[in-house]
């Protein structure tokens, strides 16, 4: 009766101990299996790993920034007048020369001012054409009015002579004033025409002896001999101007008259400015224009510059003629080489900081940069030789202190270094205990970062 009880307990025990063991047996596995998977997934990231030797090289210390392209020169022609577009002679990306035309106007449909210019540049050319023959007919005209007035002018000194000479006694001049008095009282009793004829004789008679009217005739004579000399004088400045040939100052307006009307026509054409280029162009033949429309960019490619704002704390370091290395979206995987040729004199305040413009030029312009790509430049400001080096996207901080991994036995190790000068790819390393040639971690995973301790030497568990 007691027998059956026990074993039946026995056997529940049993049991419970056997779902406990393979309860255990499954969890030992999956944390087994879970852990090689893991140790599996370190070794992989391990594997793929880019290192680069810890070596020694010249490190180039750079300052960088970004610019646009700008070529030496370039011009947006504009359209000075109206009209219809008749020829376009270029298109875009061809070479032009300085005065070469782009664009022309019809010429059956110019507008006013265009028209006036013909007029006017015909006229002053036939004026010009002229100027010989009417120059001598000028001069045939200042020589017969000089020789006129110095005949006449002798006339009235002989006239002023004789009238100075003129004297008279008293008593004559009161006798003849007396004889006009009794004949104009005779004259106001009897009106008569032959009692105004005596009037008019004593009055002739009288005023040939008055000092009055004697002063009054000179005065006058004295009038008429200025104004002779002063018109020789005019006509002899006249005379002495052509004595040779035509005026010179008539000459040079005609010519400028000329050369203001060929400007004018030069409006219903659009012309190179200098030797470039064409960027764009606005036109088609048949297209209406009006004063200030756009026609074509032109720029001279031979040269091309990129202007980079540079901070004032850095501006010390830079000087012309450094060498420059430019990189650009388009040709990622080139470098193109620059010169430092220009540094603005006054900073530009509009950012909060004060930056300077520094000017660079492409050393072999190529056909592949255009105007307006942005460039990243590198402005190489010193060069230090046999430095030990780093790449920049190796290292990084913890509390103040400078770590890279190293990997060894095919592990990654953490090492702390101490940094000096730097370029845009490589750091200098002044103090570590990374042996020469031993393999850097280039930009560490995270996952492998973070099962590392603080204590430089910690390795992967």
């Amino acid at each position: 009766m007691t027998t059956e009880p026990s074993t039946k307990k026995t056997r529940r025990k049993s049991r419970l101990w056997l779902t406990i063991l393979i309860v255990l047996l499954i969890a030992g596995a999956a944390f087994l299996f879970n852990t090689y998977r893991q140790q599996q997934a370190r070794e992989a990231a391990i594997t793929d790993l880019r290192t680069t030797p810890f070596t020694r090289e010249t490190l180039q210390t750079t300052i960088s920034g970004t610019g646009s392209v700008r070529p030496r020169q370039e011009v947006t022609l504009m359209w000075q007048t109206s009209g219809t577009v008749a020829d376009v002679d270029v298109q875009t990306g061809a070479a032009v020369e300085s005065g070469q035309i782009l664009m022309s106007l019809d010429e059956n449909n110019l507008s006013a001012e265009i028209i006036q210019a013909s007029l006017n540049k015909l006229t002053a050319t036939q004026a010009l054409e002229n100027l010989d023959a009417n120059t001598l007919l000028q001069r045939a005209t200042l020589n017969n009015n000089i020789e006129s007035s110095r005949n006449a002018l002798a006339e009235l000194e002989v006239q002023l002579l004789n009238l100075q000479a003129r004297e008279c006694e008293s008593w004559r001049l009161d006798n003849l004033r007396n004889d006009y008095e009794t004949a104009l009282e005779n004259y106001q009793n009897w009106p008569s025409e032959s009692a105004w004829f005596r009037v008019q004789s004593a009055k002739v008679a009288m005023d040939y002896c008055d000092p009055d009217v004697i002063t009054q005739q000179a005065s006058a004579l004295q009038s008429q001999v200025d104004l002779n000399n002063q018109n020789q004088e005019i006509w002899q400045h006249e005379l002495d101007k052509i004595q040779f040939g035509p005026d010179p100052a008539e000459v040079e307006k005609l010519e400028l008259q000329i050369e203001l009307a060929d400007k004018q026509l030069e409006n219903q054409y659009v012309t190179a400015p200098f030797d470039g280029t064409i960027l764009s162009l606005n036109q088609e033949p048949g297209d209406q224009v009006t004063p200030g429309t756009l026609a074509a960019r032109v720029a001279d490619l031979s040269e091309l510059f990129i202007e980079v704002p540079v901070s004032e704390v850095d501006i010390p370091a830079i000087q012309l003629g450094q060498s420059v290395i430019l990189f650009f979206d388009a040709y990622f995987d080139e470098e193109f080489s620059a010169t430092v040729t220009d540094i603005s004199e006054s900073g530009d305040r509009s950012t909060g900081i004060v930056n300077y413009l520094v000017t660079v030029k492409m050393d072999e312009p190529s056909g592949r940069i255009k105007p307006g790509m942005t460039a990243g430049v590198s402005i190489l400001t010193s060069e230090k030789p046999d430095a030990l080096v780093i790449p920049t996207d190796s290292i990084f901080s913890r509390d103040g202190l400078n770590y890279v991994y190293v990997l060894r036995n095919g592990n990654p190790e953490m090492e702390q270094v101490t940094v000096g000068a730097y370029s845009n790819r490589l750091i200098e390393v002044l103090n570590t205990d990374i042996a020469e040639g031993e393999l850097i971690v280039i930009t560490p995973p995270i996952d492998i970062i973070s099962n590392f301790g603080m204590v430089p030497g910690s390795r992967i568990p």
